[in-house]
């Protein structure tokens, strides 16, 4: 710590007594003076002091202009004034302007001054220590807010009330709101939901001290993991995570190994069936030969029948299974929807249903052409029948293909203007044996057979509701080698 004391004093007739004094105190002090206010603020910027004295019997100076220029300069050595009678307005005018405490000049006054400084000293290390640490703790606080507002997740805080006190940018900026406008705001009439009731907030209180409640809430269509706890004097804090996409990765993935375990089964299955069928055609054209009575001869026709729909679910699970040998090649995506319509133009047309093309130019992908197109299909079959129960003279069905050249792959796009299918069916649709088609119609398998083939060429395929009604299927596919983009052509 600095031992010098600098005294800026009018006149040299108290300096003798003012040096012996803090030569007889041995305080590990020493004194130095300037003969004025310039040469004063000249040796405190340059020489290491630890009090500046200054006398108020100087003339009138600009001493607050000096405290001014100290502490903008964050110089923080105490400036003590040295008073004497009749100085109290002074005192009180630099005493405002940032003078750290006064002397009085009474009699006898340089032998105190070595003890009077040392206290001074003291109590002054103890405000700069305090001042160090409040400063800190600001920084702390401001760096902790900075950190708090870089994350995502939403973090707020509320009162008894439920109000919210402090918020985070990532939760106000989910209202286009700054954090400062959401205070004194109800979260549960931002959010639109009541997300921990005060039976939920009395459990938190009641468990283990510093342990959070956990649950998922879902607002508006996005689900959320709300991590709630309480603190000290009943301020509740809360964590939102958004795991709308995690969720929707989660349930791909199960999916994918449902299917793929389903395709190891129904292999073994489907070449154990279609071994006892075979023998079934075989008889059923043997008794048709022998038998000349037109009554047993279509009963026979029947049985043919359902033989021959235990055959075509026995090839839909062959497909499934991935029993058959995979070619790929560079395809035009645009020609492989087109012949797939091809088709189906004489149902499509008998049925008054439309088909609108919107592609993207010469827009292609590294893929079996074979089994996209049995993708297409499936999907068109779907919609075609879609269409046809809901009893209109007229339909629609819009293939829209586009390049996503970023992310190499393109984008097949297929709605209709059927009924729909309720929301709450959604999620089920690729599920295998899974149909919203009466008895006899729909085995469940086409949706099945289509998700897992986009998946074996490694994209993805979604159903969603259209605007307006009906459904919109949408398949992503990686371009692979040789592709080609192009912009959608509008």
């Amino acid at each position: 710590m600095a031992d010098r004391v600098l005294f800026l004093m009018n006149g040299s007739e108290d300096q003798p007594q003012i040096l012996r004094a803090f030569r007889d105190a041995k305080s590990g002090l020493s004194a130095e003076f300037a003969a004025g206010l310039e040469k004063g603020q000249k040796m405190l910027k340059e020489k290491d002091v630890a009090v500046f004295i200054v006398d108020l019997g100087l003339p009138e100076m600009s001493l607050s202009a000096v405290l001014r220029d100290m502490s903008s300069q964050k110089i923080r050595q105490p400036v003590i004034l040295l008073a004497g009678d009749q100085q109290e307005e002074q005192v009180l005018k630099f005493m405002h302007a940032g003078a750290y405490d006064c002397l009085s000049k009474l009699s006898g006054y340089p032998e105190l001054l070595p003890v009077l400084l040392a206290r001074v000293l003291v109590r002054h290390e103890v405000i700069l220590k305090n001042i160090d640490r409040e400063r800190l703790i600001r920084k702390s606080q401001k760096q902790w807010m900075r950190i708090i507002d870089g994350i995502t997740d939403f973090i707020f805080i509320t009162d008894e009330d439920h109000r919210i006190i402090k918020a985070n940018n990532a939760f106000a900026g989910h209202f286009n709101m700054h954090p400062r406008e959401l205070i004194g705001r109800k979260c549960n009439e931002l959010l639109g939901i009541d997300i921990a009731d005060d039976h939920c907030l009395a459990d938190i209180n009641a468990g283990e001290s510093g342990k959070a409640m956990t649950f998922e809430r879902q607002i508006h269509n996005e689900i959320y993991q709300v991590s709630v706890f309480t603190s000290i004097k009943g301020f509740v804090i809360y964590v939102m995570k958004n795991i709308t996409e995690t969720k929707r990765l989660k349930e791909h993935l199960y999916y994918t190994e449902k299917l793929k375990s389903l395709g190891l089964l129904t292999g073994g299955m489907a070449h154990e069936i279609n071994n006892p069928l075979t023998g079934i055609f075989s008889y059923i054209e043997l008794l048709s030969m022998k038998i000349t009575d037109e009554s047993v001869r279509r009963d026979l026709g029947k049985i043919y029948e359902s033989a021959e729909r235990c055959k075509r679910v026995i090839e839909n699970l062959m497909t499934f299974s991935r029993q058959q040998v995979s070619s790929r090649s560079v395809e035009s995506i645009n020609d492989i929807i087109d012949r797939t319509v091809d088709l189906r133009t004489y149902p499509l047309r008998s049925r008054n249903i439309e088909v609108q093309k919107e592609y993207a130019d010469a827009v292609t992908v590294f893929v079996d052409s074979q089994q996209i197109q049995q993708v297409i299909l499936n999907i068109l079959l779907n919609a075609e029948q879609a269409i046809a129960d809901t009893g209109r003279n007229s339909g629609r069905v819009v293939f829209r293909t586009e390049g996503l050249p970023e992310e190499k792959k393109v984008r097949i796009t297929i709605t209709d203007n059927g009924p729909g299918i309720p929301a709450d069916i959604i999620p089920r649709i690729f599920d295998p044996f899974f149909t919203t088609k009466p008895v006899g119609i729909g085995t469940g398998l086409g949706l099945s057979i289509s998700y897992g083939i986009i998946s074996e060429h490694g994209g993805s395929i979604t159903a969603e509701r259209a605007e307006g009604g009906g459904m919109t299927f949408i398949i992503e596919l990686p371009t692979g080698a040789g592709a080609n983009y192009a912009a959608q052509v509008s």
